[in-house]
């Protein structure tokens, strides 16, 4: 982290120690890059910005937003990549999840549009939270698409929860990528819509009974606590 931050910032000094953020490191951001070299050299460490790294530049203003320590205390943000759609995303999970809300935006700037290509206005990024967890949706354009790669998984307590959130989240995706309670909403998220239940019968001592319950599993598209009963039990 001392050379990440050394190379960011290109004190002249190294007797100084790190700052406990990122904020001096992003007073630059606008107008600056990392030079291609490593290791950093101590007489130069930032060139010109001269160069399309427009992407660079979001990255770094995201993770201010998005990852900071403060007294040992670390916050995580998953940060969603979206062509346009990052604020309808906001808006669509939110209603979705309880005790959920949008906590702030950012827009795009008439700075560097000749690089980005953005309508200034238009939105950068928004911060959300769904029942306690962070996220940040980037309007990046369509440079980076989602697969199934990554997942959020959702523990439901009961088969309410599991038709409540399947039925939301499915609908307007692709119902190609439905399988064994994974779904792709209409943005191309992946999700992963879980019964509690299922795990318990999956890291069961019997064997047997678990290997029957993944079997079933693997023939459903939503998930069904019944059905993953009676096979767990050999009915």
């Amino acid at each position: 982290m001392d050379l990440f931050h050394e190379s960011l910032v290109g004190s002249a000094s190294l007797e100084a120690p790190p700052c406990p953020c990122w904020r001096c490191c992003l007073r630059t951001w606008r107008g600056w890059s990392l030079l291609p070299s490593w290791p950093p050299t101590q007489t130069s460490r930032l060139e010109p910005f001269n160069k399309p790294l427009h992407l660079f530049h979001t990255s770094l203003l995201v993770c201010r937003m998005s990852l900071t320590t403060h007294a040992g205390n670390l916050t995580l943000t998953t940060v969603l990549w979206f062509d346009t759609q990052a604020e309808e995303a906001a808006k669509f999970y939110t209603s979705v999840f309880p005790n959920s809300k949008i906590l702030r935006s950012q827009r795009y700037s008439k700075a560097g549009q000749e690089v980005h290509g953005q309508e200034p206005g238009s939105i950068l990024f928004v911060e959300f939270d769904l029942d306690g967890h962070r996220f940040s949706g980037l309007n990046g354009g369509p440079h980076v698409t989602f697969n199934h790669a990554v997942s959020l998984m959702i523990d439901c307590a009961d088969q309410k929860e599991v038709d409540y959130y399947w039925g939301k989240l499915s609908e307007g995706g692709d119902v190609t990528k439905q399988e064994c309670g994974w779904l792709a909403d209409k943005f191309g998220v992946s999700w992963q819509v879980v019964p509690k239940r299922l795990k318990e019968m999956l890291v069961s001592e019997d064997v047997a009974a678990a290997g029957r319950a993944s079997v079933a599993m693997m023939g459903m598209k939503k998930l069904d606590i019944e059905g993953l009963e009676k096979a767990f039990k050999g009915e």
